[in-house]
């Protein structure tokens, strides 16, 4: 009976390591059938760190940007005393949370936000540009390709940005390259953005 017991066990085990190590069947998208899966993804979430330097003025901080449909929810904590920056943009008017829980709307919040970060942030295309991509409504953006195939580079309304250190991700049942590295440039104005995590697909 002990020995019937202990084949058991020893055959569930191997069905459970079997069932661990079996690998997912994903799909491996070239650039264009990414670029075309991305551009159709309703939600996304990315957790990183920024770091800016707007002429002599600099600042760091953590940043986590939503995405559903039209809609961007930002938090930036750090660089702003005890609390955090909080934003919200649905495509038309920008809310702002301050580090003092005011909230503001509109042109008001966009005066405060430009003091804040010490320039005036393209929230309308970086939703795009975090995906390596170009905002759909300027034709005139020029994107430069790299070795992976994937954009290298982006120029768009006097915006410069370099995508780097691509990483393998899941979405659905593909599988896409993202970058962990954006560099953005404008005049005096560079960011760096260090990407710790993305979630595609799916808003959390």
């Amino acid at each position: 009976m002990r020995a019937r017991l202990a084949s058991g066990a020893m055959l569930a085990s191997l069905l459970l390591a079997a069932c661990a190590t079996r690998p997912v069947d994903v799909t491996q998208l070239d650039a264009t059938q990414q670029a075309t899966l991305l551009r159709a993804m309703s939600a996304f979430t990315l957790e990183g760190r920024v770091a800016v330097r707007a002429g002599e003025e600099g600042w760091q901080a953590s940043v986590r940007w939503r995405q559903h449909d039209d809609i961007s929810e930002v938090r930036l904590s750090g660089p702003f005393g005890a609390g955090a920056l909080q934003l919200r943009f649905d495509g038309n008017e920008l809310t702002l949370t301050t580090s003092r829980g005011q909230t503001l709307r509109g042109e008001e919040a966009s005066r405060v936000l430009r003091q804040q970060l010490g320039f005036d942030p393209p929230i309308a295309e970086l939703r795009h540009w975090l995906l390596a991509d170009a905002g759909p409504v300027d034709s005139t953006a020029q994107v430069e390709a790299g070795a992976n195939g994937r954009p290298a580079a982006l120029t768009q309304q006097d915006w410069r940005l370099e995508f780097g250190d691509y990483r393998q991700q899941r979405l659905n049942r593909s599988a896409v390259q993202m970058p962990r590295r954006i560099t953005a440039t404008r005049g005096e104005v560079r960011l760096r953005l260090v990407v710790d995590g993305w979630k595609l697909g799916k808003a959390r």
